[in-house]
């Protein structure tokens, strides 16, 4: 695990008095005596820094599930591993007949008709065909009961499938699932024989996310909805949020299939793999721009999470830092054509933004300070 917290005096390595610097990657060394530094200048700025740790990642898929068929039959037909399904589309057919994906919590557990006692799964059929579109005239108010408006957008539906409009739907004729599916990978093939119940494929959301392999000792600093930066394979920077756990330990491959009737897995903790690695914690992240993953699935990432933040603070590059004899640091002040060194006070290190927080007399917003010339 690549690690980016630098805090305070330890990171930096105290030497002798002498003039110049020498740069390492979050440390400032005292230059050898005699020797010149070029140098420039950079303005203090007043902001906000931040530590953060930085994680392996990896893209995958959210809410992994199983999609089971109801009826007993021959598989006819199966969508190719990868298609994205959508609402209202097929997810497979069994002797010939299809099985339709509509958005919901609860499972299709028996069949739609008139005269049916009332339930949730009635509620969730009427929202699948107001969506859907067919509901023109807005008579479908979404409840328990399957009325007159529902069998006339059913019939509506069964119309525009090609299939017998007879205002009923048979058992394994929709599937209630979270919202759009992506297959993940089929358990049985076209011409398979199955039984009601059996599996047919695993799926995820479509939605991609990144799941990180965070040190336990970090999750206390780690919260819900924290904005995150996510470094791609290209070297290209995006942005993210903290959703919480994953839903499987960190080792496992984001997107994979969990058990379950069409809902995500369960949610838990990673750990070491027992080889003396630190113990660690999935935490999933959500991407602020979707498109920004497209084509990485599986793909490996860093991920920079914030784990201390020093807001209204004096900030300025680490560079423009020197080491003092004796310990501590100072900067160089640059007023016109003067220069002088004035002791300061250190405060958070941002290790990835190459800045650090200080204090001292005469420091201010638009102080200029010496640092190496690039």
């Amino acid at each position: 695990m690549s690690r980016a917290i630098v805090l305070g005096a330890a990171a930096v390595a105290i030497g002798a008095a002498a003039g110049g610097w020498t740069i390492g990657h979050g440390q400032v060394h005292a230059a050898a005596p005699g020797r010149t530094v070029p140098a420039a200048t950079a303005t203090v700025t007043r902001g906000t820094i931040t530590v953060s740790e930085q994680d392996p990642g990896t893209i995958g898929y959210a809410g992994g599930f199983t999609v089971y068929s109801a009826a007993a039959g021959t598989v006819t037909w199966l969508p190719a591993a990868g298609a994205r399904i959508r609402p209202g589309g097929r997810l497979f057919a069994v002797d010939g007949q299809d099985v339709v994906l509509m958005r919901g919590a609860t499972p299709a557990w028996r069949a739609f008709f008139p005269g049916m006692s009332d339930g949730a799964d009635v509620a969730e059929l009427q929202r699948n065909l107001v969506a859907l579109g067919y509901d023109p005239y807005h008579a479908i108010t979404p409840g328990d009961h399957y009325d007159w408006a529902t069998q006339a957008a059913i019939e509506r539906w069964q119309l525009a499938e090609g299939w017998l409009p007879d205002g009923q739907i048979a058992l394994g004729q929709v599937a209630f699932l979270p919202g759009p599916v992506r297959v993940a990978a089929l358990a049985s093939g076209a011409g398979a024989t199955v039984a009601a119940g059996a599996p047919v494929l695993t799926g995820t959301s479509v939605t991609e996310v990144v799941t990180v392999a965070l040190p336990s000792s970090e999750r206390s600093a780690v919260t819900a909805g924290q904005r995150v930066t996510i470094t791609l394979p290209d070297g290209a920077a995006t942005t993210g949020r903290v959703r919480g756990l994953a839903p499987a330990a960190a080792s496992a491959p984001p997107g994979s299939s969990g058990s379950g009737s069409g809902t995500s897995s369960g949610g838990g903790s990673g750990s070491g793999s027992g080889t003396g690695a630190p113990p660690t914690v999935g935490i999933l992240v959500s991407l602020d721009h979707q498109a920004a993953a497209a084509g990485l699935d599986g793909a490996q990432v860093q991920v920079a999470i914030a784990t201390q933040v020093q807001r209204d603070a004096l900030v300025t590059p680490i560079s423009a830092l020197l080491a003092r004899p004796g310990g501590g640091f100072e900067v160089t002040v640059v007023t016109g054509a003067t220069r002088r060194n004035v002791p300061v006070q250190t405060g958070l290190f941002d290790d990835l933004d190459g800045t650090v927080a200080i204090s001292g007399p005469g420091i201010a917003a638009g102080t200029r300070v010496e640092v190496p010339r690039s």
